[in-house]
């Protein structure tokens, strides 16, 4: 099986971004985003990451994940950086209990990747999702740096546009990260919450091995 193109930036300072918080681990992550009357979209994260997870990012950005520290392993003032410099305003990270992040910012124009790839939409007063193989990878290859760089640490295939199976994601992580990692990532979902201008709301969960190696298109 032909392994992953990857560019594995293991490099002091790298820092998650909101754009890659797909893949917090272990438990159920949640995006939700709606659509103001203005037009602008606000966007809500939170997620956990799970403790081998957090522990692999802790080392390669350089943290230690045994220290008694509330931001041991997300730099939320470097994530509000990035995020503001990459098509969102009002930006606030907070990092909980080490592990946790919670991202909160606005999209006032569709400038972020999440729309310029066409994987959200805002159309007629409502919000729309595309998930697709060209649509990820056209994400990410607009994300900026620093998303990139950690979405190369997901050794996804769907980022790469490379076919694999979810059974075979698992194993390539198995071997590359250990059993711990790829059991956390196998365990975890991924929440998206969509409320339009009119207060009308729709909610889809996805297994996060299911994104990473989609090979289908999946709209709601």
């Amino acid at each position: 099986m032909k392994f992953l193109n990857r560019k594995l930036f293991y490099t002091a300072g790298a820092v998650l971004a909101l754009a890659a918080a797909v893949c917090f681990t272990g438990c159920t992550s949640e995006i939700s985003m709606e659509l103001k009357k203005d037009g602008s979209v606000s966007v809500d994260f939170n997620g956990v990451a799970g403790d081998a997870f957090a522990s692999l990012i802790s080392a390669a950005t350089g943290g230690n994940a045994s220290a008694s520290s509330q931001n041991l392993v997300f730099n939320t003032e470097e994530i509000e950086y990035e995020m503001s410099m990459n098509g969102f305003s009002n930006v606030k990270a907070v990092s909980k209990n080490g592990k946790g992040l919670s991202v909160s910012m606005t999209d006032k124009n569709g400038k972020s990747a999440l729309f310029s790839s066409g994987v959200v939409t805002a159309k007629n007063g409502k919000l729309g999702i595309v998930l697709s193989r060209e649509k990820l990878v056209d994400f990410y290859n607009k994300a900026d740096s620093q998303t990139a760089m950690f979405l190369d640490m997901l050794l996804a295939p769907v980022f790469n546009d490379e076919k694999m199976s979810e059974q075979e994601y698992l194993e390539v992580l198995a071997s590359f990260y250990g059993q711990e990692i790829a059991d956390e990532i196998a365990a975890a979902d991924f929440r998206i919450s969509l409320k339009n201008a009119d207060g009308t709301q729709t909610i889809q969960k996805i297994k996060i091995t299911k994104l990473l190696t989609l090979d289908e298109v999946v709209r709601f």
